[in-house]
């Protein structure tokens, strides 16, 4: 096995530690981050649609652009995993299987490790969000390879 095969591991190693960084972020800091995201958001909105509830906008936001930032995070991740057993030889649904596993084991984890975070919580509802763009993924491909398949027979 050439050496080389070994170096695409590094970009799934780097997702996760980045995952991993994030969610070593005490309760506070974590808000501070993406609440400074959903201000420029919030002040943009404000400026086309002036007669709406920003207070009211801001808290939906801040929701919403936390749980995209855990989609965006492990979808990386699911990429990466993706392309690393590919080159390893893992193709179709061993390749989908091993690579959705692989991030659904560590979206547990990484809940269990927000358990010991100051002002964080584990929870599994979350654990179905990090694997949701993962999930969306699969399925796509799962069509994918059934439709030619099919157009095969």
């Amino acid at each position: 096995m050439k050496p080389a095969k070994y170096f695409i591991w590094i970009l799934p190693a780097a997702a996760a530690v980045m995952i991993f960084v994030f969610s070593s972020q005490p309760a506070g800091e974590s808000s501070r981050l993406s609440n400074a995201i959903v201000m420029k958001i919030t002040d943009f909105l404000s400026c086309i649609m002036p007669s709406g509830d920003t207070e009211e906008l801001f808290a939906r936001l801040s929701v919403l652009v936390r749980k995209a930032a855990h989609v965006f995070e492990y979808t990386v991740f699911y990429l990466t995993l993706m392309a690393a057993w590919y080159v390893w030889g893992f193709r179709k649904l061993k390749l989908i299987g091993s690579s959705m596993l692989a991030v659904f084991l560590y979206a547990c984890t990484d809940e269990i490790h927000q358990l010991f975070v100051d002002g964080r919580a584990g929870r599994f509802t979350d654990v179905l969000i990090d694997c949701l763009g993962a999930a969306v993924i699969s399925i796509i491909l799962i069509v994918v390879i059934g439709c030619r398949r099919a157009e095969k027979n």
